[in-house]
């Protein structure tokens, strides 16, 4: 009876709104990029079984508080349309709505993206978009703590080489408090990310806090492909995989890179998820698969009253590159969700070894559903890694630790006003590119204040950016001291 009342009470609700909310909660096994600023985490597919038992009494108590509540709801609406002296906007209303019910849950994984930002939520075209060319995080903005910077501001959690946001500099973990002088905090990630993207031939300035540092930079959005793999053989017989980022084409596109690698005589690996900030999880395990035959890969546990049983995801036999072929994976702060479910499958299971930072810490997945024309994501799972380990809030150390390098604010000062310099460009004019002629800029500009090895990644990146994209290095040791460290490891 409670249950029929209950039903019915939401059925007097709906109607009291001039336009009924369509609840088509067809699941989705992955959420649908924001692009320019950046991708949240992909949901995990589940697998429905049959329901545990329930407190039978605490269901009736609760169904009927909130029966209570929603037929008072109704009641309200009703007497705002019959009362109020304006038009009401049923639209507007119903989706804050919805957003209060899902903000009261207090998890900032969890929003409702309302029907003017649907499509911004969906692009995904054919993998590029105008904008500035990052992934970022965004914390929903009912839970910001203004004490807590990490918690209003845009976080920054990878940028895309040769995008705008990589040749200013911006890296990973970088935060942004303003957006042309608007401040971010009162932003959800979807509406952060449709202000990164700016328009073409329109600047940018962004307000930037990088440690104690604060500073502000300036980009045009461009057009921008969003990078999903790449590979190059490095120093003979190793196979260099980077994965930016883990979307439903990853695997295919991992799987093309790694065999052209062993077709080229590699015989011993470096994955690269420095700066992957997550993607699809199944398309994670599909690539931890193409290196190991056995054992666990990922168990995803799920709420008691959801009537899911954990989820235990175990390798196939259908690998790839044979096991006795050393593998090193490199991660950074900015390794996150799948990223991180990859690194822990092939470190829980002894198959590599991980050299970096210590990477970003979420160890929860989210689900996305249609929901009155926008969607709702919602997180309903806790990924654990094969030994059992929780990592959400504490991240993967790595087996060899290399910590990002640190820069003083004035050093940071001097390098974002040297960027703007002409002497860069006037240089790489008239003069070649080689690795004499970087470090002869750098000896000529370090009265500048700009420590000596960001003079030579500017000069650097400007011969790059010059080249065209498919000519550019995929991995440079020279100037990456983690992959250098790792090539080390791998000739021993």
């Amino acid at each position: 009876m409670v249950i029929i009342a209950y039903t019915a009470l939401i059925a007097i609700f709906l109607l009291h709104m001039k336009r009924l909310i369509a609840i088509a909660m067809l699941c989705i096994t992955i959420l649908l990029p924001s692009f320019a600023g950046g991708r949240s985490e992909q949901a995990t597919p589940v697998t429905l079984s049959k329901s545990p038992e329930y407190d039978a009494e605490m269901v009736t108590s609760r169904s009927v508080t909130i029966s209570s509540t929603l037929y008072s709801l109704g009641n309200l609406y009703a007497y705002l349309d019959r009362s109020f002296l304006y038009d009401i906007d049923d639209n507007k209303m119903e989706e804050e709505l919805i957003a209060a019910m899902i903000d009261s849950l207090g998890d900032p994984y969890s929003y409702y993206v309302p029907s003017d930002m649907a499509d911004t939520y969906e692009e995904n075209s054919d993998g590029s978009y105008i904008g500035i060319g990052t992934y970022l995080y965004k914390m929903n903005p009912s839970y910001s703590d203004m004490s807590d910077p990490s918690t209003w501001m845009v976080v920054i959690s990878s940028v895309f080489p040769g995008a705008p946001a990589d040749r200013a500099g911006l890296r990973s973990r970088d935060m942004i408090s303003a957006i042309n002088g608007e401040s971010t905090a009162p932003l959800t990630a979807a509406e952060a990310s449709k202000k990164l993207k700016g328009e073409p031939g329109k600047d940018l300035v962004l307000t930037v806090h990088r440690g104690d540092a604060v500073f502000e930079v300036t980009l045009r959005p461009e057009k921008v492909t969003t990078p999903s793999t790449a590979s190059a053989m490095l120093d003979g017989n190793i196979g260099y995989l980077a994965i930016y980022a883990f979307s439903l084409t990853t695997a295919d596109s991992a799987e093309k890179e790694i065999r052209m690698l062993l077709d080229s005589g590699a015989e011993k690996f470096i994955i690269d998820l420095r700066d992957n900030g997550g993607g699809t999880v199944e398309t994670a395990l599909e690539v931890a698969d193409m290196f190991l035959s056995d054992g666990r890969l990922l168990e995803t546990r799920f709420k008691d009253q959801s009537g899911r049983r954990a989820i235990i995801r175990n390798a196939d036999s259908n690998i790839i590159v044979p096991e006795d072929y050393p593998v090193v994976i490199l991660v950074n702060g900015g390794t996150a969700s799948s990223g991180e479910i990859l690194t822990a499958a092939l470190k829980d299971n002894g198959r590599a070894m991980v050299i970096g930072s210590q990477t970003f810490g979420k160890g929860i997945s989210q689900e996305v559903r249609p929901f009155a024309d926008g969607y709702i994501q919602l997180t309903t799972g806790h990924f654990y890694t094969p030994s059992g380990n929780d990592i959400h809030h504490v991240g993967i150390a790595p087996d060899v630790v290399i910590e990002d390098k640190e820069y003083s604010e004035e050093e940071l000062e001097a390098f974002y006003s040297f960027m703007s310099d002409d002497s860069i460009k006037e240089f790489a004019d008239t003069h070649e590119y080689s690795k004499e002629n970087i470090i002869s800029f750098a000896e000529e500009h370090i009265d500048s204040g700009v420590p000596e090895d960001l003079l030579m990644l500017l000069i650097r990146n400007e011969y790059l950016y010059r080249m065209d994209y498919s000519e550019r290095p995929v991995a440079d040791p020279g100037y990456d001291e983690v992959l250098r460290v790792a090539i080390e490891e791998l000739s021993v």
